[in-house]
């Protein structure tokens, strides 16, 4: 008799990093068990026409965490909802410890805000926030209880570190096998140029950018990769936005440097003119900011050949508000979790940026070797059954009216993609299917790093 497993979905072309070929997957328990032809389950998925990939991690999000300042709308719920309807399976949060408070209890807290409320599988970036040498001597712990990954601010008033004390942890990091992750700006020149900005009467979202040139962010990342080279530490540069730092991401690799970088759909998609919608344009005033056509093509080509690594999302969306004289506007931050899927593939597989295998490689591959999830983002026996059946075909036009984040707007209002997930299955179990959720919110598992230089 033919073995049946428990789960096959069937009749796709499987997508890897380097391959497309028809095949069946199958599933058995939260693993998959196999790939092969005429395989055949107890439940079977017709994925005819359709792209199979293994699920894709976002490994930049915020979800909401309840204190005074810099709150997102998204919560753990509805954040991981939409998520898998995006085709995501897991997703990375952060640990933003509080300063005054240890790691471990930070750490803590944030485990417990999330504990038994994701759909999908979660894990956790650790932010020091604290120029402590205190602080610094706790990542040993963290890192032992399967937390590597250190998150250091190079800028913002409550996150900011001193150049000695991200070296002094990258070397604590690197002495545990862990990763460094670096928001690369440099702060005296930014200050200044805000204060030459202000002064003048400069405002807004072009006068950040002004006083974040290009070059600068260049500079910054250099000295992030230099610090991690000589901190003998891994290193991951958090949402690039300019050729300056893609160039220098480049040259530490071909110095034989164990480097990554990320970038945002933001930062590729989006141009200085969508500052001018009122109610939208406000959302976007962030940082690093929106630069302009050479660098989104330098960061498409960055992409492309794989010196830029992943592709996350800086996942944090807030609300429309209303002020005291009744205009609306939405405070910073951006919603992709749910969208970032279909526009890589529309801007970068259908515009001819992205070869398929690329696309697949920055969404859902690369990211688990990166960030130290050894069983995700490949479809290989043994693997868990994370598995998204990806229509190439299907077209959406995106807006809060199709999306299931919990605001009223999206980054990417009105803009129509070609491709959208059909299915999305994680752990062996059908958590979305032609636009239905079937699973309950609660069975997402938080996850633990084993790291090795990917």
């Amino acid at each position: 008799m033919d073995e049946q497993f428990d789960l096959v979905v069937r009749g796709g072309d499987v997508v890897t990093a380097h391959e497309r070929f028809a095949a069946d997957v199958a599933v058995r328990g939260r693993r998959i068990a196999a790939l092969g032809h005429g395989l055949r389950g107890r439940r079977e998925i017709d994925a005819s026409g359709c792209l199979v990939l293994p699920g894709a991690i976002d490994g930049h999000v915020h979800m909401r965490t309840e204190r005074g300042y810099d709150m997102y709308d998204d919560t753990f719920e509805t954040g991981s909802v939409a998520a898998a309807f995006g085709g995501v399976t897991t997703m990375i949060d952060q640990a933003q410890v509080e300063p005054g408070q240890s790691l471990a209890d930070g750490l803590d807290a944030r485990l417990a805000a999330a504990e038994g409320r994701s759909l999908i599988d979660y894990g956790f970036h650790v932010n020091l926030r604290e120029a402590s040498r205190e602080r610094i001597a706790e990542i040993p712990e963290l890192i032992a209880r399967g937390f590597p990954r250190f998150k250091f601010f190079m800028f913002y008033d409550g996150y900011f570190l001193p150049d000695e004390y991200i070296f002094a942890a990258m070397q604590e990091v690197g002495r545990g096998g862990g990763l460094a992750i670096v928001h690369a700006e440099n702060r005296p020149v930014i200050l200044e140029l805000a204060r030459q900005n202000a002064e003048a009467g400069r405002h807004g979202a072009a006068a950040n950018a002004a006083a974040r040139p290009p070059v600068i962010e260049g500079e910054a990342t250099h000295r992030a990769l230099a610090m991690a080279a000589v901190a003998g530490t891994d290193v991951l540069i958090f949402h690039m936005t300019t050729q300056d730092g893609a160039r220098e991401l480049a040259a530490a690799r071909a110095r034989g440097q164990t480097a990554y970088g990320e970038v945002c759909p933001q930062y590729l998609l989006l141009t200085e003119e969508a500052w001018e919608d009122p109610v939208s344009g406000p959302a976007l005033d962030f940082s690093p900011p929106l630069r302009g056509a050479e660098h989104r093509e330098a960061l498409w080509r960055a992409l492309g050949d794989g010196v830029i690594d992943v592709v996350s999302t800086d996942h944090g969306p807030r609300r429309r508000v209303t002020d005291e004289e009744g205009r609306v506007t939405t405070p910073p931050g951006t919603s992709g979790i749910e969208t970032r899927l279909a526009l890589m593939y529309t801007e970068g597989v259908r515009a001819g940026r992205l070869s398929v295998n690329r696309w697949l490689d920055s969404c859902c591959t690369r990211p688990a070797a990166v960030f130290g999830l050894e069983r995700k983002g490949r479809l290989l026996p043994g693997a868990d059954a994370d598995v998204v059946v990806f229509d190439p075909e299907r077209e959406l036009t995106l807006g809060p009216d199709v999306l299931h984040s919990a605001i009223d707007h999206s980054t990417y209002e009105g803009m129509t993609v070609r491709g959208w997930p059909r299915t999305t299955i994680a752990g062996g179990e059908v958590l979305v299917h032609d636009g239905e959720q079937l699973a309950d919110v609660g069975r997402g598992a938080l996850l633990r790093a084993v790291r090795d230089s990917a």
